[in-house]
């Protein structure tokens, strides 16, 4: 099932949560709602834009009848079912519900790299490998089971201060 990923900030698209929602209900798809991450250096200050999801629940629960979700995806969005429909609605939280100790994320970027987690920038050059062991999947294997290793345990997320990732999300993957 197709799954829209929304960042909602304040003065910006915030007014079109219900529109989104509505969209999402319409072509029976799925939509999440992330709370803005502090990658990459920006032109605006992220805490004046930055939107919690527990006003975005609050905002849905004004318009739909919500029912929390028996789903569980291994990732960090917390999922709830919209009455009558087809579609569920996710939020991600990384401000207002950490969830770093259940986080078993890892993503690849274009140029090979593992990154261990969001907000750090500990990583992995699978590319390397893949070059020094050309088709040694028990290399490859091994690399990233021994990166879990050095996996953080958190991130480094602060909307008051300038962000120490300077990757945008763009070029991490995702």
């Amino acid at each position: 099932k197709i799954k829209i990923n929304t960042v909602l900030m304040k003065q910006i698209n915030e007014k079109e949560l219900y529109n989104l929602v509505d969209y999402a209900i319409k072509y029976y798809l799925d939509i999440s709602f992330i709370e803005e991450m502090p990658l990459g250096d920006t032109d605006y200050d992220r805490q004046s834009t930055s939107v919690s999801n527990d006003n975005i629940l609050l905002k849905l629960k004004e318009k739909y009848l919500l029912s929390k979700a028996d789903v569980t995806t291994s990732g960090p969005a917390e999922y709830f079912y919209i009455k009558n429909t087809q579609t569920k609605v996710g939020l991600i939280s990384p401000h207002s519900h950490n969830f770093c100790e259940l986080c078993n994320r890892v993503r690849l970027t274009c140029e090979g790299r593992l990154l261990l987690c969001l907000g750090q920038e500990h990583s992995v050059d699978l590319r390397k490998t893949l070059r020094s062991y050309p088709g040694d999947m028990e290399k490859l294997k091994q690399a990233i089971k021994d990166s879990m290793l050095i996996k953080p345990k958190g991130h480094d997320f602060n909307l008051t201060e300038k962000p120490i990732i300077f990757r945008h999300m763009n070029v991490t993957g995702g």
